[in-house]
């Protein structure tokens, strides 16, 4: 007699259970924090003769500030360096947190002095990215921008 009753009733909340569990884990959790990819890239060339600047460095750092209620307290991160090609090009990616806008600071230096034609001034930038600029984005990852920043170094 009690496996009679307890089938049936088996079957029937197995059903019921499924029916409910199946139809309320529509909810997605997502663990982790905001992010975005930027991509700077371009050409470092002399400013007279055009010609690529080779071996020059390229360093991209971000300054974040934070107030403490009495004065605000700034901190630079560097993000990436490195040294343009044969060609005179850069391409470097960084990952950061999306914001309405996001300034990355540029710098280029000649850290060879003549070997690469010439002993050059150094030269800064920044680079504003805003956040309609990112695509391709789902969830907590925002997308990515990207930006061609081309440097024309005087010499010294």
């Amino acid at each position: 007699m009690k496996k009679l009753f307890l089938k049936p009733f088996d079957k029937i909340l197995l059903i019921l259970l499924a029916f409910l569990g199946f139809t309320s884990c529509e909810t997605s959790y997502e663990y982790g924090t905001p992010s975005a990819d930027y991509e700077i890239k371009g050409t470092v060339t002399d400013s007279i003769m055009a010609t690529p600047i080779q071996n020059a460095r390229v360093i991209i750092t971000q300054t974040h500030s934070y107030p403490n209620g009495v004065q605000t307290i700034s901190h630079i991160d560097t993000m990436a360096v490195k040294q343009t090609d044969n060609g005179g090009k850069y391409d470097i990616q960084v990952g950061s947190f999306p914001l309405e806008e996001v300034t990355f600071h540029l710098k280029v230096d000649d850290i060879d002095g003549s070997a690469n034609g010439g002993d050059f001034v150094t030269q800064e930038k920044d680079v504003l990215f805003k956040s309609s600029e990112l695509a391709g984005g789902k969830g907590w990852y925002a997308g990515k921008a990207q930006k061609t920043v081309d440097i024309k170094l005087k010499k010294k």
